[in-house]
Formats: structure tokens, sequence, C-alpha cells
């Protein structure tokens, strides 16, 4: 099972997040959300499949229940609001930056260490979004997130996926403050993280949404995957 809680952010977002706006802008969370509605829809479908068949055979409708549940086990459950406060709120503060305009796609670094003393891989998430209100929408504009990790076991974290500030607050102040921690954050890097997403965009320019790029402790890319992925794809 993976799990998603294995550490403690060390630096916040500081926002108070507004439930309601993250449910209509973060597409991410959307996403899943409308996946689940066409599961419900397919789960109602096979259980008519199976009425259906068990007047000739009782086999093909067994077939389609089991079809049935697994979706309707696909279906269930749904984002409390308590979880989006927290994905906003608790989630690692980190530095994002508009790489592209068209289609508009945000690119987001974050250190993916889980265990002290391994040595250090960062990973750049490719997101591409459809609307960012509140922002500027400008080439490399910079753009904050918060994020949870995937952890499956391990010295790292699996993945991440960020999370614009813009989804989960109007308030431009509150934004502004947490972009200053970034740039007090970057100030403790061995390289400006911010020169490192234009560089990863301008060298994988076709990454593509959910895709990642990971990057050694000098900030060099050696692999590539997909944020889904246990394993990733060696570059050399």
């Amino acid at each position: 099972m993976v799990d998603y809680s294995q550490f403690e952010a060390s630096t916040k977002s500081g926002i108070h997040a507004d439930v309601n706006r993250i449910r209509q802008k973060d597409e991410i969370i959307r996403a899943v959300v409308k996946k689940r509605k066409n599961s419900a829809i397919i789960c109602v479908c096979f259980v008519c499949m199976a009425g259906i068949s068990l007047l000739k055979s009782w086999i093909p409708a067994v077939i389609f229940l089991l079809l049935a549940l697994f979706f309707l086990w696909r279906a269930v459950g749904k984002f409390s609001d308590e979880y989006l406060r927290e994905m906003y709120e608790e989630g690692l503060l980190v530095p994002g930056m508009i790489v592209k305009t068209e289609p508009l796609t945000i690119m987001a670094i974050a250190n993916l260490v889980a265990q002290e003393g391994a040595a250090t891989v960062n990973g750049c998430y490719c997101l591409e979004v459809k609307a960012l209100d509140g922002a500027k929408k400008e080439l490399y504009e910079k753009i904050p997130c918060s994020c949870f990790f995937c952890y499956e076991g391990g010295e790292y974290h699996s993945s991440f996926q960020p999370h614009p500030l813009y989804w989960g607050t109007t308030d431009q102040l509150a934004i502004e403050e947490a972009l200053r921690q970034v740039e007090e954050d970057n100030k403790e890097n061995s390289k400006d993280e911010w020169e490192v997403l234009k560089e990863v965009a301008q060298a994988f320019p076709d990454l593509g949404n959910g895709n990642m790029i990971l990057l050694d402790e000098n900030y060099v890319p050696f692999g590539k995957k997909n944020y889904m992925d246990s394993n990733y794809q060696s570059l050399s």
C-alpha cells in the first residue's frame, strides 16, 4: 500500500487554505474525482449486464458482477475537507515555475530523500494546467507549491505532486509571503533551484504532464519516470 504521510514538512506554505476553492480549482483533485464518477457509472453498467446475463448463464453473470465490484471499489471514497486543507497547509513548500505558456506548464522541484544520511536526489515534476487564477501566467513566473510525497519504502520518496498555492487561496499576500520563504530556503542550496528548473525545462521540452526528471546531488539529471511508477528509466 502506498503511504503518503511518511514525512514532516520542514517548511510549510503558511496559508489558510480555502476548501471550496480547492474543490473548484485544483485540477489534480478534480481529475481524480472525475475518474471516480466514471467508475461509478461503469459499475452500474456491469451490474445491469450481470442481471441480463443471469437469465441465460450464471458464468458471465458472475464475471460481470466481479467487474462491477472492481469499479465500485474504484468509485468509493471522497476527499475530506481536512485532507484538502492539510494538502496545502501541512505539505512541503517547494519552488515551482511556469516553464511553458502553451500549454500552461509548471515545473516544480523537491528533495526526495526520505531517510537521513541518503545522498541527495531531487525530482522535477512537470504539471500542465488549464487555469491558474491569480497568477500572471508569464514565462518563468515563480509559483510556490505545496506537496505531499508518495513513500513506498527505502531511502527515498518515490514521487510527489505539486499543488500551486493559487489553487488553494485568493490571498495574494499569503502567496507572496510563501514565495519569500521559498527564496530564503533557496539560498541554502548549492545551486539556484530557479535556474535548475529553467535548465531542466529547456533540456526536456517534451517531458509531458505527470512525468519527472531525477537529479543527483549536483543537480545533474540521471533518470526519468512517471510519478505513478516505482522505477525510473536511466538517462545514461
